[in-house]
C-alpha cells in the first residue's frame, strides 16, 4: 500500500509543478495523468459515457471558472515522463529497500561431513534440501534429502562416502506459507576435503621391525561393521591387533575391546603381521610369522614336549573366535605340521564365514613335487625341507572347522616348478565367504619365464573323511602369470617387507561371492597386458580377474593414472562387490604426489617434483557401465596432512558395503619418534 500511495503522490506533484511553470514550451503528452495540461488550455472533458450524439452538448463553465483537477491515475499507473524540455524528471519509485542475496555454502565437516549454510529470507518457514549425486556429469538430478525449519540456516551431514560426495551438488530452496519458493540457490562440492576425513589416532609405539601394517574389515548380523587392524611393530615387534566396531548406519569407529596378544609372545613376533576376518564377522585369524615355537602333531594346538626345540621364525597363527557378550576369545592356535626355520608360516591368512583356515608360509622349503595334497596327522614322505633345491618355493595349508574344532586337512605346493627356488607362494591368500574358491598370489614364480609372478586359482571343498594319502594337482584349476620388466635377487628367506614379494600376486583380494579377484604387481615396468600403457621401472599395476562360466580368465589392467617410478601402485588392494557394484582400493605406497585429502581423477595431472616424497596414496576404482570393460578411476586419496615416508596405502580396506575406505600407513618423518601417530584413515 505505501508503494501505490506514492506513485499517486509522484503523478500529482507533476501535474502541480507543469501548471505552474506553464508547461516550458513544447507539446505535452495527452495522457491520462494530464501533465501535458497548460493553464491557457481548454481542459479536457472528464471522463464519462459519451454523449448522445444526437443531444445538446454540455454547456461550458461560467466565465472565470478555474479549471477541475485532474481524476488521479489508477491505481498501479506509472509515473509520467515530462514534457522535452520541462527539466524535471520523474521521482523513482524508491522500492523495497537493500536485499541480501540468498547464498549457499558448502564446506568440510568432521566425521566424513559437510557442512550446509545459507542466508536467512524474510518469510520462510523452513529450506529444502536437495542433493544431485553426480555434478560431475553436467546434468542436474536433484533429490530431496531434507527439511530444516526456521529459522535454522544450516545443515551438517555426516558418514558420507568421500570419494561420492566430492561429486555431490547441494540445491535449497526457501519455502514460504504457501505458493513457490521465495529463493533457490545451489552450490557444488569443492576441495580437497581434508577436514572431512577421519582417523584412529594412537601414541603405540609400532615401529620395530619395519613391518607394514595389516587391516580387515566385516559385517556382523548386518549391523555392526568390525575393522581389524594389525601392528605387528608394536611393543618391540611382539604385536598387537585393534578391534573396532560402529553401527552400520554410521558414527565412529570405537576400539571394541583392548588389543589383542598373547602371554607367550617374544620379541619380533609380529603378531598381526596380517590379520583375516570372517566376512560374518565371526572369525578372525592373526598371523604371528616370527613365531619360534616347536611344532607337535598336526600342528593344532600343539603341545610340544617341554624339551623340543625352537624353530626360528617358522610361523604361528592364532585363531579367535567372536561370542556374544564375551566379545573375540581363542579358539585354535596353529603351527605347521613340518614347521621349518624361516618357513614365515603365518605371512598370508584367510578365513571363510564357517572358520575354515588357509595359511600361506611364502618361505617354505619342502620338498614335494607340484601339486596339492590331503594330509591329516601325519607327515608324508618327502615333506621335510630342501634348501638346496626348494629354497623359499612357499607352502599352502588349509583347516577345516568343525563342532570338534579344527583340523589339518590340506598342504599345497606351486602346480608347477615355475623356477624352482623362490617363488614365495603363500605370500598373498585370497578365499570367498563360503571358502570354496581360493587364490594363492607366488610373486616370484616364473610363469611366463621372467620372475614376474602369478596367481593360482583352486576350487576347494571341505572333506573331512579324506583319507590321508596324497593327491598330487587336488583341486588345482590353473595358474595365470603375465609379462614384465623385473629383476629381483634371488635372496635366501628374504624378509617380508623385501621386493622379493612385490611381483604378481604380491597381494590379492577376492569378493565375497568369489567372482572377481584383484592382484598387485607392485613392482612392474614396461609395457602392461592389454592396455599399450608403457610404465616407468616399479610404477606398479593390478591385474583383476572375473569368475565367468566356470573358470577364471584376465579381464583388466588398472594402473595410475599419472604413474611415476618406484610409485609401487599395487602394493596392497581391497575389493568389494555388494549392493553398489564391483569397487577397487588400490594402494601406491611411495606415491609423491602433492596434495592432501582427495583429489577427483579429471583433476590428477603428471608432477615432476613434490616437496613430500613417499607419502603414499590410494586410489579407488568403480565398475564400468558395461561391466566387460576396464573399470573407471574416480579419485586418489591422501593424508590429511602428509608427511614425508607416511607410506600410505601399506594397507587398504573398505567396509563390506563400500561406504567406507580404510587406509593405513608409517610415519618416519622424524627420526627420534619413527611411530605412527594414526593407526588409519577414513574417507
Amino acid at each position: 500500500m505505501e508503494r501505490r500511495s506514492m506513485r499517486w503522490f509522484a503523478a500529482a506533484m507533476a501535474v502541480v509543478s507543469l501548471t505552474a511553470c506553464g508547461g516550458g514550451g513544447g507539446d505535452a503528452p495527452s495522457d491520462a495523468g494530464g501533465s501535458g495540461s497548460s493553464a491557457d488550455q481548454s481542459p479536457s472533458p472528464s471522463p464519462g459515457p459519451n454523449p448522445d450524439p444526437g443531444g445538446t452538448p454540455p454547456a461550458p463553465p461560467p466565465a472565470g471558472t478555474p479549471p477541475s483537477p485532474p481524476a488521479p491515475p489508477p491505481v498501479g499507473t506509472p509515473p509520467a515522463a515530462p514534457p522535452p524540455g520541462s527539466g524535471t524528471a520523474p521521482i523513482p519509485d524508491p522500492g523495497p529497500g537493500p536485499v541480501t542475496p540468498f547464498t549457499v555454502t558448502v564446506a568440510s565437516a568432521p566425521q566424513r561431513g559437510l557442512k550446509l549454510e545459507w542466508t536467512a529470507v524474510a518469510g520462510a518457514v523452513g529450506y529444502r534440501i536437495e542433493r544431485d549425486v553426480d555434478a560431475s556429469d553436467g546434468v542436474d538430478n536433484f533429490q530431496t534429502v531434507d527439511f530444516v525449519a526456521a529459522p535454522a540456516l544450516s545443515r551438517t551431514f555426516t558418514d558420507l562416502p568421500l570419494v561420492e560426495a566430492m561429486n555431490h551438488k547441494y540445491q535449497v530452496r526457501a519455502i514460504g506459507a504457501a505458493g513457490p519458493p521465495l529463493a533457490i540457490d545451489a552450490e557444488s562440492v569443492s576441495g580437497d576435503l581434508a577436514a572431512s576425513i577421519t582417523s584412529g589416532p594412537t601414541t603405540l609405539d609400532d615401529s620395530s621391525g619395519n613391518m607394514a601394517r595389516a587391516m580387515a574389515t566385516a559385517l556382523r548380523d548386518n549391523s555392526r561393521h568390525v575393522l581389524a587392524v594389525g601392528l605387528p611393530g608394536a611393543n618391540l615387534g611382539m604385536g598387537t591387533v585393534k578391534i573396532y566396531e560402529r553401527p552400520i548406519t554410521g558414527g565412529a569407529w570405537v576400539e571394541a575391546q583392548p588389543g589383542l596378544s598373547l602371554e607367550s609372545l617374544e620379541l619380533e613376533d609380529h603378531f598381526g603381521a596380517s590379520v583375516a576376518l570372517s566376512p560374518n564377522g565371526m572369525y578372525l585369524a592373526v598371523g604371528i610369522p616370527g613365531d619360534d615355537g616347536a611344532t607337535d602333531g598336526s600342528g593344532v594346538n600343539p603341545d610340544p614336549l617341554p624339551t623340543a626345540l625352537d624353530v626360528k621364525d617358522s610361523g604361528a597363527v592364532q585363531v579367535y573366535r567372536y561370542v556374544a557378550g564375551a566379545g573375540w576369545t581363542p579358539d585354535a592356535r596353529i603351527k605347521a605340521i613340518n614347521a621349518g626355520p624361516r618357513d614365515s608360516f603365518g605371512a598370508a591368512v584367510a578365513i571363510s564365514n564357517d572358520g575354515h583356515l588357509i595359511v600361506g608360509a611364502p618361505n617354505e622349503d619342502g620338498s614335494l613335487p607340484p601339486g596339492g595334497y590331503w594330509i591329516n596327522s601325519f607327515i608324508p614322505a618327502g615333506l621335510g625341507d630342501d634348501r638346496t633345491n626348494a629354497q623359499d618355493r612357499g607352502a599352502v595349508y588349509g583347516y577345516g572347522r568343525s563342532s570338534v574344532g579344527y583340523s589339518s586337512v590340506m598342504y599345497m605346493k606351486p602346480p608347477i616348478d615355475g623356477g624352482g627356488r623362490s617363488l614365495y607362494y603363500g605370500a598373498a591368500l585370497a578365499l570367498d565367504a563360503l571358502g570354496q574358491r581360493l587364490a594363492v598370489g607366488a610373486p616370484g614364480a616364473s610363469y611366463n619365464g621372467s620372475r614376474a609372478g602369478g596367481v593360482v586359482f583352486y576350487d576347494l571343498s571341505w572333506n573331512f573323511t579324506t583319507p590321508t594319502e596324497v593327491f598330487p594337482g587336488a583341486a588345482l584349476k590353473e595358474h595365470v602369470g603375465t609379462g614384465g620388466e623385473r629383476s629381483v635377487p634371488l635372496t635366501d628367506d628374504p624378509p617380508l617387507s623385501s621386493s622379493a614379494f612385490r611381483g604378481l600376486g604380491g597381494a590379492l583380494a577376492m569378493s565375497a561371492l568369489g567372482d572377481w579377484v584383484a592382484a598387485g604387481y607392485a613392482e612392474k615396468g614396461g609395457l602392461v597386458t592389454g592396455t599399450g600403457v608403457s610404465l616407468p621401472s616399479n610404477a606398479g599395476q593390478v591385474a583383476l580377474y572375473r569368475h565367468q562360466g566356470g573358470a577364471w580368465a584376465w579381464h583388466s589392467s588398472p594402473t595410475a593414472p599419472a604413474p611415476r617410478a618406484n610409485d609401487r601402485f599395487g602394493i596392497n588392494v581391497s575389493l568389494v562387490n555388494e549392493g553398489k557394484g564391483l569397487q577397487l582400493l588400490v594402494g601406491a605406497r611411495e606415491d609423491s604426489s602433492g596434495h592432501n585429502g582427495l583429489m577427483r581423477a579429471a583433476d590428477i595431472a603428471p608432477e615432476s617434483f613434490s616437496s613430500t616424497p613417499e607419502t603414499g596414496a590410494a586410489h579407488y576404482f568403480v565398475a564400468n557401465a558395461d561391466p566387460s570393460q576396464p573399470m573407471v578411476l574416480k579419485a586418489r586419496l591422501k593424508s590429511p596432512n602428509r608427511i614425508h615416508q607416511e607410506w600410505l596405502g601399506l594397507s587398504t580396506a573398505m567396509t563390506k558395503d563400500g561406504n567406507e575406505l580404510l587406509l593405513s600407513g608409517q610415519y618416519q618423518d622424524d627420526p627420534n619418534e619413527p611411530f605412527s601417530k594414526v593407526i588409519f584413515f577414513g574417507y
